[in-house]
């Protein structure tokens, strides 16, 4: 029993040096100023109504398709932010009109890595997108820069972020238990998303077909990922 919980505890320890050795600046295109954002306590993804709650679809897949407009759906649980600044400033001047905000924001380990979770199956990889499940505080957000008419003001800092909560924490990179591919995906079948699938052959006269689906359902992983935050930054969300 002794050995099992060493093993145990070893992985939480390895886990934890990993997050904290790959902190990054993450960044969101906004049309709200951080006096709205501070009102909500933070980025909200669209199904949520607090910080820190699981909203009805927490289906990577679904998240990164989006709607037919391009945004997100209603029942969407996660909030987008990119890597690479310069999409973020794109995204302004595209779909904002040239005015907004870059909102730069530290990572932290309910941030997850969509190209690394979803992989060959990711329809955007080229935006370097780390979905934020269970929004993001207000006192996660290092400081954000208007953009007026096409103009770049000075970076505003948050003086409510807290470098001592965020300071080493680091994305929460690939999580394929949260892919929640459709039913039958082909994704289902290759690893490592198999190891979340549970798959029934299909009939009696079909010996190598298989319908497959998440054994748990998308809310249930997202529950049990959310706790693996808490455990490893109380303080996150």
């Amino acid at each position: 029993m002794a050995r099992q919980y060493s093993f145990v505890f070893g992985l939480f320890l390895f886990s934890l040096w990993s997050l904290l050795g790959s902190a990054v600046d993450l960044y969101r295109a906004e049309s709200r100023a951080f006096s709205t954002i501070q009102a909500s306590q933070g980025f909200l993804a669209k199904g949520q109504s607090n910080i820190g709650v699981v909203s009805p679809d927490t289906s990577l897949w679904n998240h990164v398709n989006g709607a037919d407009n391009g945004f997100s759906k209603e029942e969407d649980g996660y909030v987008s932010t990119t890597s690479d600044r310069n999409l973020a400033r794109t995204w302004v001047r595209q779909f904002l009109g040239n005015n907004g905000y870059i909102y730069r924001i530290h990572s932290a380990p309910n941030m997850i890595d969509c190209q690394a979770t979803l992989g060959k199956y990711n329809p955007y990889p080229q935006e370097k997108e780390f979905a934020a499940l269970g929004g993001i505080k207000d006192n996660q957000i290092i400081g954000w820069t208007q953009i007026k008419n096409g103009v770049e003001g000075k970076e505003q800092l948050n003086p409510f972020y807290r470098s001592n909560i965020y300071g080493n924490m680091g994305t929460g990179g690939s999580q394929p238990k949260l892919a929640a591919f459709p039913p039958n995906h082909a994704a289902w079948s290759e690893a490592p998303w198999s190891e979340f699938a549970t798959c029934t052959r299909r009939s009696a006269r079909d010996l190598f077909k298989r319908a497959c689906s998440p054994a748990k359902s998308n809310v249930e992983y997202a529950n049990e990922h959310l706790e693996y935050v808490n455990a490893l930054c109380p303080d996150c969300l």
